[in-house]
């Protein structure tokens, strides 16, 4: 069975976007719109592929899904489709998601989580499967796929900070940033100059771990997630469309 690439996110592909002629300098997306695929990885295995998407709804409004599914002898032997989508605003300059969904299809484990952002009143209602709570939202948490924007866009203003905030089914998780220096990787893209990034919480042993190509306006070129030194799950960059 698959798990959610980039758990808390799934971070992706994204590029500078084209000031709107209805948007301004606050309210335009922080990257292009997009769609990449990715191929995924368990234990060193291919396992399946990931299709990430961005679109803009309107001036300063974002829409992103994602889509993982196994392919070949694995989605004979288990179903585990993950799909994602998120919608949003740019708001003073600041990502802003409204609502987010993540559907688990994968038999006895299969899972429903939703997520409604109130920014007047403060507040997110969260919904796990049967679980449910009311959250304070504060300026900067966001959903896992949100979360995309708001990296890549920091990046690219070379303002990225020690933490990021976000919510995970129906919990506010904080999560530790470690800048880990430049790597170059090997892709069907060419070579890619890429920033190697560490995600974690403080006293877990489970790492994801993100390289940042700048030379592809911040294109998301792999993640790894590992648990006590070894790989659990990995994504490679395949194909991007502009």
């Amino acid at each position: 069975m698959l798990k959610p690439p980039f758990r808390v996110v799934a971070l992706s592909c994204l590029w500078p976007l084209a000031l709107s002629p209805l948007a301004t300098a606050d309210d335009r997306l922080p990257v292009a719109p997009f769609q990449a695929r990715y191929e995924v990885y368990a234990s060193g295995f291919s396992v399946g592929d990931a299709i990430i998407t961005l679109t803009a709804a309107g001036p300063g409004q974002y829409r992103m899904s994602s889509d993982a599914r196994p392919n070949g002898l694995v989605a004979l032997l288990a179903s585990g489709r993950i799909q994602e989508q998120a919608s949003g605003e740019i708001h003073a300059g600041a990502v802003r998601p409204l609502q987010y969904e993540r559907q688990v299809d994968a038999g006895k484990k299969s899972s429903h989580m939703q997520l409604r952002f109130d920014w007047p009143a403060g507040q997110v209602e969260a919904r796990n499967n049967a679980d449910q709570a009311i959250l304070p939202l504060t300026p900067g948490i966001v959903d896992p796929l949100s979360l995309q924007l708001l990296v890549m866009g920091d990046l690219q203003r070379g303002q990225v900070p020690a933490q990021y905030s976000l919510i995970d089914k129906t919990e506010i998780k904080t999560y530790q940033i470690r800048n880990q220096g430049e790597e170059i990787l090997s892709t069907p893209l060419g070579e890619l100059r890429t920033i190697r990034i560490d995600q974690y919480t403080p006293g877990k042993t489970r790492i994801t771990t993100f390289w940042v190509a700048p030379d592809q306006h911040y294109l998301l070129a792999r993640i790894v997630q590992e648990k006590d030194g070894k790989e659990e799950l990995r994504m490679e960059i395949r194909a991007v469309e502009r």
